[in-house]
């Protein structure tokens, strides 16, 4: 791949930890004269001399590639700081699993100093696009997503009514605390913790899955990404939130549509290792440590 020579660093839950790892980030690239921007918000964070960038256009302007020091919260802020550009992004994972980040900080200098020298891999991954149709206004707003588009409860604690279509072809009125839309790369978030499945992020489609569902034949659904989801809200006063990877938001009304789609647009990751999808679930899941422990 293309050698990178400059990196713009982002990080927004600041730690002892965290200001540890810039720091080392800051000495490797004065060590080795790689350019290094870092996020405006760190302004007033850092001691010391760091390269702060005046704005977000400098930060992402003035950067082959974006780290992202953190868990994949703020690898999927960053991805919406890009805009979903074909700009490249790494993750240093301080976080939990991290299925969205790919170095430890144990193996950040070396991790970089490959990434200098163009061994690497990007990795291509769809994102959504969803827009909301208000009557008598027509389109409200419309947001992307590198995860999930999801509609949940804001405080009434009551199911409600959400009609479901795939292109011209009515799927079912959900009765359920919410519905997610979820890109397969989002298969092992939100949409996993309510019940869905693991697609290989590769694939090109939709994951529909109902939040606590009143009935228990309401299962997910695998829709190709080729045609539009669209959902209806039916309640009077639904008290629902709309929202894109959790990072942005608005409140939906009743006779609200929600029109979901994939329009090629797609965000780039770097990736270090040669490693399948199932290896990173062994690895981030434990699948079969069960097993191994009981054997020994």
């Amino acid at each position: 791949m293309k050698p990178i020579s400059s990196f713009g660093i982002v990080a927004f839950k600041v730690s002892p930890q965290v200001n540890a790892v810039l720091d080392r980030i800051k000495s490797w690239g004065d060590k080795f004269g790689i350019s290094l921007l870092f996020h405006p918000s760190l302004c007033d964070k850092l001691c010391g001399s760091f390269p702060v960038a005046k704005s977000i256009d400098e930060l992402i302007n003035g950067s082959d590639a974006l780290v992202s020091i953190g868990g994949d919260g703020t690898f999927l802020s960053v991805a919406h700081m890009c805009r979903f550009s074909k700009k490249p992004v790494v993750g240093i994972n301080m976080g939990g699993l991290g299925f969205l980040t790919d170095i430890g900080p144990e193996e950040l200098e070396k991790s970089l100093e490959e990434i200098c020298d163009g061994n690497y891999n990007t990795i291509s991954r769809m994102v959504l696009e969803a827009s909301v149709y208000r009557k008598n206004r027509g389109k409200i707003c419309s947001f992307h997503a590198l995860n999930d588009i999801f509609i949940n409860r804001i405080k009434t604690p009551k199911l409600t009514s959400i009609s479901a279509w795939y292109g011209t072809d009515f799927i079912t009125d959900f009765f359920a605390d919410g519905i997610i839309v979820a890109t397969p790369n989002g298969s092992t978030a939100y949409s996993l913790s309510a019940g869905g499945p693991i697609v290989e992020p590769t694939v090109k489609a939709f994951l529909l899955t109902p939040i606590c569902p009143h009935s228990l034949t309401e299962r997910p659904i695998i829709l190709p990404s080729d045609k539009r989801v669209k959902l209806l809200i039916n309640e009077k006063n639904p008290d629902l939130l709309l929202s894109a990877d959790g990072l942005e938001s608005v409140q939906l009304q009743n006779g609200d549509e929600v029109i979901v789609s994939y329009g090629g647009i797609s965000t780039n990751l770097i990736q270090l290792a040669e490693h399948s999808c199932f290896s990173l679930l062994r690895e981030k899941l434990g699948w079969g440590q069960a097993y191994k422990k009981r054997k020994n």
